[in-house]
C-alpha cells in the first residue's frame, strides 16, 4: 500500500499554529523572566529574540493558513473547473474545461524527460516547449498546483471534473472510490 498524507490541510494548519503558538510563549516567558531576574542587557535582548520568534512563527502560520484558505477556496470555486490529479495525489487546478486540461496532461507527458546529466542549453529547450505547450492548449488560463494532498481533502473536489491518467486512476482506486471524489463527475482520462 502506498503511503499517503497522514493529516488534512486544515489538521496540519492547526498542527503548525499551535506549536507557532508555543514556541512564541516560550521565548515571550523567557523574555519575561529576563526582565525580571536579570539586568538589563539581557532582558532586552531576550526580548528582540522574542519579536523575532513572534515575526517569523507569523508569517509561518500565515502562510500556512493563506495556503490551506486557498485550497478549499479554488476546490469550492466555478472559475476551476478542471482539477489534475496526479501521482502522489498532487492536485493542480485548471481556469480551463476539462478537455483543454486533458490535451494539456497528454501533451506535457510527451515531452522527453531531460537526460541524467544535461546542459544548460537542454534545460531551456525543454523549458521553451513546455511554454508553448501550455500556451498552445492551455491559453492564458491560470493554473495553481498543490503538491501531495491527504485522501481525505480528495473529497473536497467532489464539484471539478478531474482529469488523470488511468494509470493513476488503477493506482488510487481504492482511495478515490473511499473518498468520494467522483460521485458527481465521472473521471476524464487523459490516454483516450
Amino acid at each position: 500500500m502506498k503511503k499517503f498524507k497522514k493529516y488534512t490541510l486544515r489538521a496540519e494548519r492547526n498542527m503548525v499554529c499551535a506549536l507557532c503558538a508555543i514556541v512564541f510563549l516560550v521565548f515571550a516567558g523567557a523574555a519575561l523572566a529576563g526582565w525580571l531576574a536579570a539586568p538589563f542587557p539581557i532582558g532586552a535582548v531576550l526580548t528582540g529574540v522574542a519579536a523575532f520568534a513572534l515575526l517569523f512563527c507569523g508569517l509561518l502560520a500565515g502562510g500556512w493558513i493563506r495556503y490551506t484558505r486557498r485550497f478549499y477556496a479554488l476546490a469550492a470555486s466555478p472559475d476551476c473547473p478542471a482539477a489534475i490529479v496526479g501521482g502522489g495525489l498532487c492536485v493542480t487546478f485548471c481556469a480551463a474545461s476539462p478537455e483543454q486540461a486533458a490535451a494539456y496532461l497528454r501533451e506535457s507527458a510527451a515531452l522527453p524527460p531531460l537526460p541524467e546529466r544535461y546542459t544548460r542549453e537542454q534545460r531551456s529547450a525543454r523549458s521553451d516547449a513546455a511554454k508553448d505547450i501550455r500556451a498552445r492548449t492551455l491559453g492564458s488560463a491560470k493554473t495553481f498546483v498543490f503538491p501531495a494532498v491527504c485522501p481525505a481533502d480528495l473529497a473536497a473536489l467532489q464539484n471539478k471534473t478531474c482529469v488523470l491518467w488511468r494509470g493513476t486512476y488503477a493506482e488510487y482506486r481504492a482511495v478515490f472510490d473511499r473518498c468520494g471524489i467522483f460521485a458527481a463527475h465521472a473521471p476524464l482520462f487523459a490516454d483516450e
